[in-house]
């Protein structure tokens, strides 16, 4: 993949926009690109990601794999992706710290949660490549829902039904299943375990009113997050999206198992400021010096 791409950007002829220096968010540059092109101009074509649809010509717009402008299902955030019922509940949050407030240890997931857009790739088992609306699918599932083959890290196309666990997906661990069982080390270790779907236990939780929990902790948290930090819904609540941001292009993804900085490891640098690079992983504020920790805990 590395070489190709080296040798598209290396053609005099090609002229093609590269992320704005004045901006963090470029999607089209990120793992989040999940289209299938060759087009330079809508992104970084296999290269960065393991990940892809595999029908060339078709599926290449990049964010139908998440958002949808029309019929969206559920209606918030636009989200394309098909959902199982009742899934939500299964989620297992972190609730073992002394220090969490009440609010904090009640928190649970919600069929409308922002979190649950990025969990329908993260926990590892409900299906990616399952559009709730798409004007190109390689076939339809039972609920008439369109299936985008997927390729790359997996090897094989076809439909994975909704809520089953995707055969073969993020077994690679390059990117991060944020549902797996880990074993007592810290590592996932079976197939069967990185699908697991459900163990958010050793991720910050979500799915609370940071409102309520700074009211019950008010020495601890700041009364309002600072600047970049989103909350969500009329009782402000922390999802993932408080501390992500999904469309932040910071200037590297994976090679297969190895980290490619555009910058500085192919003839033609995407150059990414260092404003832009403060932002990795995929953080909705810099996290330079703690910065994104203490913009709403006091330390």
């Amino acid at each position: 993949m590395f070489s190709v791409l080296s040798a598209v950007m290396l053609t005099s002829s090609i002229v093609f926009a590269l992320p704005d220096a004045s901006t963090v968010t470029d999607v089209r540059y990120t793992v989040h690109n999940l289209s299938n092109n060759t087009l330079i101009t809508n992104g970084l074509a296999g290269e960065g990601r393991n990940y892809a649809a595999s029908s060339s010509g078709q599926a290449d717009q990049v964010c139908v794999f998440c958002h949808t402008p029309h019929n969206a299902s559920p209606s918030k955030p636009l989200w394309n992706k098909a959902y199982t019922p009742g899934i939500e509940s299964s989620y297992r949050l972190y609730t073992s710290s002394t220090t969490l407030t009440p609010t904090a240890k009640a928190a649970t997931i919600t069929s409308n949660s922002e979190s649950m857009i990025c969990l329908s790739c993260h926990d590892g088992k409900t299906a990616i490549n399952v559009l709730h609306n798409s004007s190109y699918r390689d076939s339809t599932d039972v609920n008439g829902d369109a299936i985008i083959d997927i390729d790359g890290t997996f090897s094989g196309t076809g439909a994975f039904a909704l809520g089953q666990q995707w055969s073969g997906g993020f077994t690679s661990y390059n990117y991060p299943n944020l549902g797996a069982e880990r074993s007592a080390d810290g590592s996932i270790p079976t197939l069967a375990a990185s699908l697991a779907g459900t163990n958010l236990t050793d991720d910050h939780p979500i799915g609370f009113s940071y409102t309520a929990a700074q009211a019950q902790d008010a020495a601890g948290l700041k009364a309002t997050p600072d600047a970049g930090i989103r909350l969500f819904g009329p009782t402000s609540r922390v999802e993932c999206s408080s501390c992500h941001n999904p469309h932040v292009y910071y200037g590297s993804g994976l090679a297969g198992s190895t980290r490619v900085y555009f910058d500085t490891d192919i003839t033609t640098p995407l150059v990414a400021t260092a404003t832009q690079k403060a932002k990795t992983p995929f953080l909705s504020i810099s996290n330079t010096g703690s910065s994104l920790c203490k913009g709403c805990h006091i330390k």
